[in-house]
């Protein structure tokens, strides 16, 4: 098994046994700043309603509510544009229009645009050698023989094996890209590869001694009105080029439009046309259906004429149409990966049977009607407070309900003063509370759950998680019947916005459950938080009665799961990772560990990391209400309810 395999698999295994803390060899170094709630110089795109662009208003909602009602969707907003006119804006609950989320690779595209600067500016050829960028030091000269040049970094051609796995297995991706293999002579074939991406941010900051972020921002982002945009960078202080950027939808929807007018913006140009027409030509067939050539950096698609587009992961993408000059923004939680999940699938078939006008559609009482009803659907899916009790605790479009008794608020309120203050002891501290494929796309490990406990405000009538993670306590407010609970924690220096959706109930054993949805407002993940709250004796409820701090239930079981879960970090590892079976020495080996079962067993390791179970005992200075030892937890802390009854469907 090559080397570079083998350190993933000790990755993984060390995820998949809690080991908390330092389970990167990266070096971590705290980079996410809390997002900027304004900005000065920002600008905004105009607003028009569709039929003023000619578009019936009838098919904005039909894309809008055919995107909600699938489940596997997982919509955050979404942004439809025609003419350079925002035509339909909708940020699903708990989400915010105006907050910034997550690209992950759709910002491969602004590295293009980088590049076509570059270019635009003479100061490189897309047929540079990159012998003649990083000059022939060292090992690099075996390396260079293979004749590696810029357009095989945009086009996905160069075939270099070290890729996004060693994101979190080396400090240097510079050099280890430079000093590995190729698969096969670049050029020939298309394989993708976020490493690529990366060497352009490389190259940009060779060139020109600046960051890719510093080098954009005068010629990109100033003129555009971009203010609130943050790029995470490597340990060598390189911009990630392939992901780690953050922007508003607004800001996305303006990078497609300056790619829509050939690269002008607000009358002045900022790119070459030629670089804007060539970029998005298809050089490299994908075998995608949906997307089968890639060209600078972007995606073409079969659903339109020249249609193309500046694809994320997990359903961050700005889909661009130029035959109707229009565009689609998105941002969701799902498992979209080169554009072959429901969202993307969606969007391409409803934008191919759309037909449009050149001028503008007349108002018509039906024409009302029809904006009206799209109007209604956006307050119902933001929800509006009018609105509330139609989604009340939704914005993930749970249509499955789960099988759980009522509580009633008194009960509630009982409950929540019964536990005020009381804080459970965890059994396993190498569970986080940061998703798993967070914690691996920012190299910020959890140090392990400790303790939970609660705290109620008599005044606000707030309640509070009190989740300790290492040295920090994390005070999350828990939102109720609908309302909104926006938190921001520290996370290692980073700080993370998180909305919390939260409900009381009773499960079929008759357990209070407090149920906690955590959705982290400028990523694509959301972790779900299930507790348990265990005695001897089921509580009584709805009885009247007013429970006491005698009545404190003595143990917890929780149970956690995330969106998108296992089955989306196991499809990233086979894409990205070196885990798919294969040829040569390596996949020999990897192929025999699949015979005894080992990979499966890997597979299944996977999951139960994803959704693990913890059980805390109560924590007591004099050891009257604890328990000496785990073991000595009543049956009743170890029992978990069905997972259709206990976990969010992750279609």
């Amino acid at each position: 098994m090559a080397k570079s395999e083998l350190e993933l698999i000790q990755y993984l295994m060390r995820i998949i046994s809690h080991k908390s803390g330092d389970v990167c060899k990266v070096t971590y170094t705290p980079q996410k700043i809390a997002f900027p709630k304004s900005a000065e110089g920002e600008t905004t795109l105009p607003r028009s309603t569709p039929e003023e662009q000619g578009v019936d208003s009838a098919f904005i909602e039909k894309l809008f509510r055919t995107l909600y009602n699938n489940n596997s969707c997982h919509m955050h907003k979404i942004m439809v544009v025609r003419n350079g006119y925002v035509i339909g804006e909708c940020a699903f609950k708990p989400f915010d229009m105006d907050y910034w989320h997550v690209t992950h690779s759709m910002c491969k595209s602004v590295t293009g645009m980088a590049i076509g600067l570059l270019v635009y500016e003479g100061k490189i050829k897309l047929d540079d050698k990159i012998e003649d960028i990083f000059g022939k030091k060292g090992p690099l000269q075996i390396f260079f023989s293979k004749g590696l040049t810029v357009r095989h970094l945009l086009t996905m051609s160069s075939g270099v094996e070290f890729n996004e796995s060693g994101s979190v297995l080396v400090n240097d991706w510079r050099k280890q890209f430079l000093e590995s293999q190729t698969k096969f002579t670049p050029g020939t074939a298309f394989e993708y590869n976020s490493m690529n991406s990366y060497m352009l941010s490389a190259i940009v900051t060779e060139v020109t001694g600046e960051s890719m972020f510093d080098y954009l921002e005068p010629r990109i982002f100033e003129p555009l009105g971009i203010k609130r945009v943050y790029w995470e960078s490597c340990p060598q202080n390189i911009n990630k080029g392939g992901w780690g950027m953050y922007l508003r939808a607004e800001d996305m929807a303006k990078l497609g439009q300056l790619y829509l007018n050939k690269g002008m913006y607000d009358g002045k140009r900022i790119l070459p046309e030629e670089w804007v027409e060539e970029a998005t030509q298809a050089h490299m067939a994908t075998g995608e259906v949906t997307a089968p050539g890639y060209g600078f950096q972007l995606w073409t698609s079969s659903s339109r004429l020249g249609a193309y587009t500046f694809n994320g992961m997990l359903g961050q993408n700005v889909y661009i149409f130029p035959d109707v000059n229009m565009m689609v923004v998105t941002n969701a939680g799902n498992e979209d990966l080169f554009q072959k999940g429901n969202m993307s699938q969606t969007v391409h078939r409803l934008m191919s049977e759309l037909e449009v006008q050149d001028a503008p559609i007349p108002v018509t009482q039906e024409v009302r009607c029809k904006q009206s009803s799209l109007g209604e659907f956006i307050r119902m899916a933001e929800d509006i407070p009018e609105c509330r009790t139609v989604i009340a605790g939704g914005g993930w479009n749970k249509k499955k309900k789960r099988n759980t008794c009522g509580m009633s608020p008194k009960f509630r309120y009982h409950l929540m003063k019964c536990i005020d203050g009381v804080t459970y002891d965890m059994d396993d501290k190498g569970v986080g509370f940061m998703p798993i494929l967070l914690q691996i796309l920012h190299n910020n490990h959890t140090d392990g759950i400790k303790s939970v406990g609660f705290k109620l405000d008599e005044r606000s009538g707030s309640f509070f998680l009190l989740i300790t993670e290492g040295k920090t306590v994390h005070e999350i407010k828990c939102g109720f019947d609908g309302f909104r609970a926006v938190t921001e924690i520290d996370e290692h220096g980073e700080i993370y916005a998180i909305s919390t959706v939260s409900e009381f109930s009773i499960d079929e054993y008759g357990r209070p459950v407090l149920r906690n949805e955590f959705y982290m407002l400028e990523d694509s993940t959301c972790r779900v938080m299930n507790i348990y709250f265990g005695k001897r004796e089921p509580l009584e409820h709805d009885t009247g009665f007013t429970l006491e701090k005698t009545d404190v239930p003595e143990n917890i079981g929780i149970r956690f799961d995330e969106v998108p879960g296992s089955g989306m970090l196991m499809r990233i590892l086979n894409q990205f990772g070196h885990l798919e079976l294969g040829k040569g020495m390596s996949g020999f080996v990897l192929n025999r560990l699949s015979d005894f079962g080992a990979i499966d067993a890997l597979m299944m390791a996977i999951t139960v990391a994803v959704r693990p179970k913890l059980h805390g005992r109560i924590h007591d200075k004099d050891g009257s209400l604890g328990y000496d030892n785990i073991d000595e937890l009543p049956e009743e802390a170890y029992l978990i309810a069905d997972e259709d009854d206990a976990i969010m469907e992750d279609d």
